[in-house]
Formats: C-alpha cells, structure tokens, sequence
C-alpha cells in the first residue's frame, strides 16, 4: 500500500496547540497522501494553523462531535482508503506509516496500543470493564477496542455510515460493525504519547454509552447473543423457583413465581429468534 492511495483524516476541536505539528509531519512523511482536518466549530486559531501547515481544511459552523467530523473526513476523502490519526499529537508519522505500509489484503486495520503507551490512570478502570464486556460481546479477544489510529476501506466504510455515532463511539462502532460482519481486521502495535491540551472524553459520561452503544450492535449484528445470556439467567431463576415450590413449600402445584418466571423465559427466548431471523434478513439485503 502507498501513501498516494491514503486520506488521512484529522478531527480536531480547539487543538491549536498541536494540530500544526501534526500536520506538518504527516505532510512530510507522506508527501502523497491527502491530509483532511475536519475544524469541529473550534473557537481557537485550530483552521487557520492546519491550512498553514498544508492541511485540506474542512470546518463545521458549530462543534457537531467527533463522530461526525470523521463522518465529514470520510465524505471529503477521494483516496481509496481513509486513515483516522488524532490532532492531540498522540500518534506519530511511525506509527501511521506502519499501518499504511500493513493495510495490504485488509478491510481495515487498528493501531494497538502497547503498555508503553500513555494512558492516563483515572481510565484504566474504566477500559478494563469495557474491555471486557466487548470481548464477551465478540466472541473474541479485541486487542484494542477504541483506538484512535486506524484505516479502512473508504467504500467499506461507508456501508456502516448509517451505524456511526456522532461523538466518541465512532471507533468502537467501526471496529464492531467489522468484526461482527467478519471482514478482514488487522492489528499492528503503536505506542501512544502523551497528548497536548486537555481531553474533552469523560469516563462516567462516555463509558456508560459505550457500553449501551456495544449492546446496541451486538442486537442489530447477533442478536442471540444477548437473549440467550437472558434466557439462561430467567431458566436458573424458573429452576430455582420450582425447586422451591417442590421441596421447601411443597405446594400441590406450581407457584405464581414459578408459572411467571417460565413464560417469561419462554417469551425472551422466542423473541431472540425471531430477532436472529430479523437480523440475517436485514444483513443479506444491506449486503
């Protein structure tokens, strides 16, 4: 793969601090590549600092979130494939050269980032429990869910676009929409630097809607998933129920618990049928 091939993609919010930087080393590391800086209604000198160093700049009239400036990166990109780097001065040229030079016979590829990278402390909690939830949500292990160094087939890409969040799950939404549809996905290591300025990301704010977000996809994509894990939960209930009723209460029958707890069992694993057939249908005629 080759830089003349690549957009890459730059969203950025009130990073005049940095945003200069970066695109001045993208440009002189890929001479080739389009360099895209979607302005997401900074108030600071953010447009006027990325145009001097040489970058495409595209600027909504307000901050739209950063979902949508890689959405309005996407749509402005004429490059076969889009590579989203951060503006923060996380990532370096290194890093972006390893993943154009590794996309070759992939639908998209991640940058992973190693225990060296920077990551602030208050998160890894967080990331953890969100790790986690999205490996058991996969069926698999994601080396890095979020991050956010990757490139994708443009045409792919725009497939999801309808999927896409506006704000900070765009990335967890590519990289699940990707796996769940079983296309090709890479994993190269990056390391991460400190980043310049303050994060606009929070934790309590954020995780929560990504978690809802993962829950979300895996419904749309394998939607048995997510009932059978109810189902099995309201059958051990429904077991234990009757097990009381027969041994501890030993009623002539069944209690009301019980008879509740069975047909609600019954209903949610239906209802996850006929959500799977509704599922397969809808990916066979978006296909």
């Amino acid at each position: 793969m080759k830089a003349d091939a690549v957009s890459i993609v730059i969203p950025a919010l009130n990073e005049g601090a940095s945003v200069g930087a970066v695109v001045a080393g993208l440009r002189a590391a890929f001479s080739d590549a389009e360099v895209i800086v979607v302005n997401d209604g900074s108030t600071d000198d953010t447009a006027r600092l990325a145009a001097a160093a040489g970058g495409q700049v595209v600027s909504h009239t307000r901050c739209r979130g950063y979902g949508a400036s890689l959405r309005t990166g996407t749509e402005t990109a004429t490059r076969d494939y889009v590579l989203f780097c951060d503006a923060d001065g996380q990532h370096t040229a290194e890093d972006v050269g390893r993943l154009i030079e590794g996309c070759e016979g992939y639908d998209m590829v991640v940058g992973v980032r190693g225990r060296d990278s920077h990551a602030p402390l208050l998160r890894r909690p967080g990331k953890f429990v969100l790790t986690r939830f999205a490996d058991y949500l996969a069926g698999e292990k994601i080396p890095d869910l979020n991050s956010g160094l990757r490139i994708v087939r443009k045409e792919l890409l725009k497939k999801y676009m309808h999927l896409m969040p506006q704000g900070f799950s765009f990335s967890t939404t590519s990289t699940f929409a990707l796996l769940k549809t079983n296309r090709r996905v890479g994993w190269i290591p990056i390391t991460v630097q400190k980043r310049t300025g303050h994060s606009t990301v929070r934790q309590l704010r954020h995780g929560p809607q990504m978690l809802m977000l993962m829950l979300r996809l895996t419904v749309l994509f394998e939607p048995l998933k997510v009932f059978m894990a109810v189902t099995r939960f309201l059958l051990v209930l429904t077991l234990v129920s009757m097990a009381t009723d027969v041994f501890v209460t030993q009623k002539a029958g069944l209690g009301d618990t019980t008879v509740i707890l069975s047909i609600a069992t019954l209903i949610t694993f239906m209802f996850g049928l006929l959500c799977d057939q509704v599922s397969a249908l809808r990916r066979e005629l978006h296909e």
